[in-house]
């Protein structure tokens, strides 16, 4: 008997409860609303999102716009005049009428079909600093705050090189040095640069359809899912790090993908800042790129940052977020143009890079990208980066085009590996219609 080809997380119709699921076929891709999903006074139990269930399908569609409902948060504050004012060309889905997109196995979708069988929450593409389509899903608009996910690692890049821009860390310098509580645990030999381009060499299974993985027992430390009964592992993000005892590669020698490296960055940064994530992102990105709206960040039981994937935004602050990152930092047209960020900052992220191993040996639509600086990167297939998100959580930019297309997702199959042919078929098209 074949193996199912999908595994992920479902809430029971009739009790709400989380499990498992493994399956030939996706569920299938209701709103919210068509759910039934948190209406009613009281709501019923089974229709009930909360910390317990918001992460299973179909509850994880309500619960992308509400994380400040769910968990502690801080605020991400902005104060200062918007930045790209992003005027829109067309209005709805605009430049993407009439695109045949590449499903990955041997068929077109719609691009109707696309957004509805990749369970999209929101659809933006900006050419220019013009905004050529928006689209939303679900009651969402242009104001409401999505989570991001792992997009949130690339914010978390951006905070770690502008602290070795102002000369508080060095790229080589040791983690260690900067937090030594790290001496006894698996990242004591891992250096800056190795964390930012994740070469760190810890062993970290960052399954997420798996009960028992790595990153499910971290889910728990950062307090993404409830204490199950029994559990014995850490309390917090930082517990979780000092958690990480064992080495699979020398540091430097080959790349793995792991969320929790992102978080012993971010505990280097703000020991080299003196400053909390929220607090430095507010300072850093968020003012002086000139956000629209007030961001969020998922707090762990002890008031920590989850910088690896907590972080909460409106789509179009999401574009500008990108779109800053191709311009060598710049935000602003003409007159109005200004340095949000370090252009030596803005342009290493975009640059991408060559990290040990080829990518694609462990993804196979990756071939050709690298990891790099916390940001996924298409430099040498595409001309461009992407930040990614679980989900179905994308933002791309092709800085030669001056194009970003980002999106929001609620897919119920945590990696994105399953959704890369669509979308570079996406990118594709939009570069030859542009």
């Amino acid at each position: 008997m074949s193996e199912p080809r999908y595994r992920y997380l479902v809430n029971d119709p009739e009790t709400g409860a989380l499990r498992g699921a493994a399956e030939n076929t996706l569920p299938e891709p209701v709103t919210a609303a068509e759910a039934g999903l948190m209406v009613g006074d009281p709501v019923p139990e089974h229709l009930r999102v909360h910390h317990g269930t918001w992460f299973g399908w179909p509850h994880r569609r309500w619960a992308g716009t509400h994380m400040d409902e769910l968990r502690a948060s801080a605020r991400i504050r902005t104060a200062g005049p918007i930045g790209d004012r992003l005027p829109e060309d067309v209005p709805g889905l605009g430049v993407l009428e009439g695109m045949a997109v590449d499903d990955g196995e041997g068929g077109t979708w719609t691009i109707d079909e696309f957004l509805r069988r990749t369970y999209a929450d929101g659809l933006l593409v900006a050419h220019r600093g013009r905004v050529v389509a928006e689209w939303y899903l679900d009651g969402m608009d242009r104001l409401t705050r999505h989570i991001m996910f792992s997009m949130t690692k690339t914010v978390t890049g951006v905070l770690a090189l502008s602290a070795i821009h102002d000369g508080l860390m060095g790229l080589d310098d040791l983690l260690v040095d900067h937090v030594p509580e790290l001496a006894d645990c698996a990242y004591a030999p891992v250096t800056v640069r190795q964390a930012l381009d994740m070469t760190d060499g810890i062993r970290f299974d960052e399954d997420y359809g798996g009960r028992d993985s790595d990153i499910h027992r971290y889910g728990i430390a950062m307090a993404f899912t409830p204490v199950p009964a029994g559990y014995d592992g850490p309390d917090g993000v930082h517990a979780g790090i000092l958690d990480q005892r064992v080495r699979q590669h020398a540091p430097g020698e080959a790349f793995a993908y792991k969320s929790v490296t992102t978080d012993v960055l971010a505990w280097a940064v703000a020991r080299a800042t003196g400053k909390r994530w929220s607090d430095a992102v507010a300072e850093s990105i968020w003012t002086p790129m000139g956000a629209e709206v007030d961001a969020s960040v998922m707090l762990d039981d002890r008031g920590i940052a989850v910088s690896s994937g907590g972080m909460s935004c409106t789509l179009r602050d999401l574009v500008r977020f990108t779109r800053i990152l191709g311009r060598s930092g710049r935000v602003g047209e003409g007159a109005d143009e200004r340095q949000a960020i370090p252009a030596a900052v803005a342009d290493d992220i975009a640059g991408g890079g060559d990290p040990s191993g080829d990518i694609g040996d462990q993804y196979p639509t990756r071939r050709g990208w690298t990891y790099h600086r916390q940001c996924w990167n298409l430099q040498q297939v595409l001309g461009g980066f992407t930040p990614l998100g679980i989900g179905c959580q994308r933002s791309f930019c092709h800085p030669g085009e001056d194009l970003v297309v980002a999106r929001f997702g609620s897919h119920p199959i945590g990696g994105n590996v399953a959704n890369d042919v669509p979308h570079l078929s996406l990118y594709r098209q939009l570069l030859d219609r542009l």
